[in-house]
Formats: structure tokens, sequence, C-alpha cells
């Protein structure tokens, strides 16, 4: 047994920012100010799974004390954040982006998503980094930073795909079930995304939400798993060693032109509502 932990292999500050579905920055903050635990070797900071996974359990029972001001967090129920409303039986997307932007949709559809445009933008500027799409046909979908003015209220989307979507997978299998995240904290994130990726991280579980039929049946079994994941029930989610992003050159400067859009709106939206209404506006016969 002892043996085993020494050979443990180390990650490296990308790939825990990958299994973290954080940025390296935010990962090199934490280990610097010692809130995540991390050895030096050759002046490059490594990580060992055992001490991550460890570190990943405390943070969804509330025992670090960062995360000790965020009321409720990290007991949040999933039953608040996924309504029957946000539950997609058959995704109509069979792209990359289109599956964002019907995911986003929805969202904004229900009034929990106040900008889809610089969310949807966000969200695949997250995803041309590395893609979140898990082995097993998985994907949590979010933003690298979460905007408070910009989401209504915190929530989780769940589309399903019959056919499957290339989404960058490690092992370039198609994705079928989709998470979209819009926590609006940032103190959210980590647990919920730990609770979901422990709550699928069963290969059968998955197999029956594909299966499945009804809404109400996929939400029960979400719920079901999830509180298992949150009583401690279920074995922490297996790492992925590999974070490619493989979403095509096309996809990344759709998404920066959107993004450059929702900021110009932002900067001037007043000569964006008049350019509105002048399209609106019926035209006079000549």
């Amino acid at each position: 047994m002892g043996k085993k932990q020494e050979d443990e292999p180390l990650l490296t500050l990308r790939e825990l920012a990958g299994y973290l579905h954080l940025d390296e920055q935010t990962v090199f903050k934490l280990v610097s100010s010692g809130k995540l635990p991390g050895v030096q070797i050759d002046r490059q900071w490594r990580f060992k799974r055992g001490a991550i996974d460890l570190w990943i359990e405390n943070q969804l029972v509330g025992e670090d004390e960062s995360f000790a001001d965020v009321p409720d967090g990290m007991k949040l129920p999933l039953e608040d954040l996924l309504p029957d409303q946000a539950i997609i039986p058959q995704l109509r997307a069979r792209t990359p982006l289109s599956v964002i932007e019907e995911l986003a949709g929805r969202a904004y559809a229900n009034g929990w998503l106040i900008d889809k445009p610089w969310f949807v933008g966000a969200v695949v500027e997250r995803e041309t980094l590395a893609s979140t799409a898990m082995e097993g046909g998985v994907a949590f979908l979010h933003t690298r930073a979460k905007d408070r003015g910009k989401i209504g209220r915190p929530f989780v989307i769940v589309g399903r795909s019959w056919e499957g979507v290339q989404f960058g997978a490690p092992d370039g299998n198609p994705t079928y079930l989709f998470f979209l995240l819009g926590l609006k904290y940032d103190r959210l994130h980590l647990p919920i995304l730990g609770r979901l990726a422990r709550a699928l991280r069963n290969q059968a579980t998955i197999a029956r939400l594909r299966s499945i039929s009804s809404t109400d049946q996929v939400r029960a079994l979400l719920l079901k798993e999830d509180a298992a994941a949150r009583a401690g029930q279920l074995a922490p989610a297996p790492l992925s060693m590999e974070f490619k992003p493989k979403l095509d050159r096309q996809m990344r400067l759709r998404a920066i032109r959107r993004l450059q859009q929702a900021r110009k709106v932002e900067d001037d939206p007043k000569p964006a509502r008049k350019r509105a209404k002048a399209k609106a506006a019926p035209k006079k016969a000549k």
C-alpha cells in the first residue's frame, strides 16, 4: 500500500487546471497562497492525486475556511439549480457551437440568464482553451469567470443528444450528455462541478440517463445520484490525464467576434439600440 502511494504520478499545473476546470493562473494563486496542496520540484509545482481528491472533498463538505463566507454554498441542493424546465431531453444541435447556443437559449428563455451573447461567447472561449468533454460521453460546460450582473440566478441546464456530438473528448468519442453551469458565484463552482462529476462517474448511470424517456425520470436520477455524492457515498471521479483543445479555428473566430460584439454593446449601448430599431422599422415605399 505504501509503495503504491509513493509511486503515484504527479500532476503538472496544466493538468490540474484542466481537472479542476480552472485557468492555470487561478490554480497558481491557490497553491502559492497555501490553499491548494502541492510541492515544488525543480521550481515547478507538482500535485498528488490523493491530496487533490481530499482537498476537493473538503470543499464539498465546506471544511475549507476560504469558502466559509458562502452561505449554504457547499450544501446547495441540486434541485434548486435544476428545475424541470432546465432539462432538454432531445437536443436539436449537431455541432459544438449550436449545442452551447441551445443550452444557453433554454436558460435565457426562463429568465435565468440575462446576457446570452456574452455568456455564449464566454463558454465558447473556455472551450477553445480545453474541451470540458470527459471520457464516457459527458461534458460540463461553463465560463472561466462568473459575472453576477449577467446571470439572473444560478442554474444547471442538462441537454441530451441521441446521436452524440463530437466535442473534443479525450477518448475521441461523441458526447451525449451536456451540463451547462451558470453558477453566478466563483465559490459555488468547484463543489457543484465535483458533485456532478461524482454523480456521473458510473457508466451505468450515464447509460440510464441516455435511455430513459421522461424529463421527470432524468431529473429524479440526477437528484438521487447527487444526494449520494453529497453524502460521501460515491468514490471520487477519475482524473483524465489529457486536456487538449479540439474545437476548430472557425469556432474560435466566432467566439472572438461574439465577445467583441458584446463588449461594444456594453461600452456604448445607445448606438446599438438605435441600429436595432432602424433595422426593425418598416421600409417606406418609394
